[in-house]
């Protein structure tokens, strides 16, 4: 699940960009409003609309974990009392919970897209879920 101000960034506002089409296709992807916008703006002090909103679903919803990366976003999630993985926690988790298949293509992917991945960082990931 996202939240509406995620899509609309990722989406509307990122037409074009890589992973824009993937999120607006993908059929296990569900787009939310979130009903308390109370929160929102309580978020919005300190953190981007897609945070904000990411934050106040997840607690809406009671999400069992949320995919920031954003620190000060990590934070304040985290001081909410929400389980916080970024993304390529999660991508070991995916795998793990086989919901993805292979973690390498992801990895090869996100590098392409200029999302920092050290080549240290890279292999240990790789030789966690047994692709190296």
């Amino acid at each position: 699940m996202i939240p509406r101000a995620v899509y609309d960034e990722v989406v509307v506002q990122g037409v074009g960009k890589p992973g824009a089409d993937e999120i607006r296709d993908a059929p296990w992807i569900e787009t939310h409003e979130v009903a308390n916008r109370d929160v929102v703006a309580r978020f919005r002090a300190v953190l981007h609309a897609g945070e904000s909103e990411a934050i106040a679903l997840a607690q809406e919803i009671e999400a069992d974990v949320i995919i920031l990366d954003d620190e000060q976003a990590r934070n304040t999630a985290s001081a909410e009392g929400l389980r916080v993985v970024g993304l390529l926690a999660f991508l070991i988790l995916a795998k793990e919970r086989g919901i993805i298949h292979h973690v390498r293509p992801l990895l090869d992917t996100l590098r392409r897209q200029d999302f920092f991945v050290g080549d240290d960082l890279y292999h240990h990931i790789l030789r966690q879920v047994d692709e190296l």
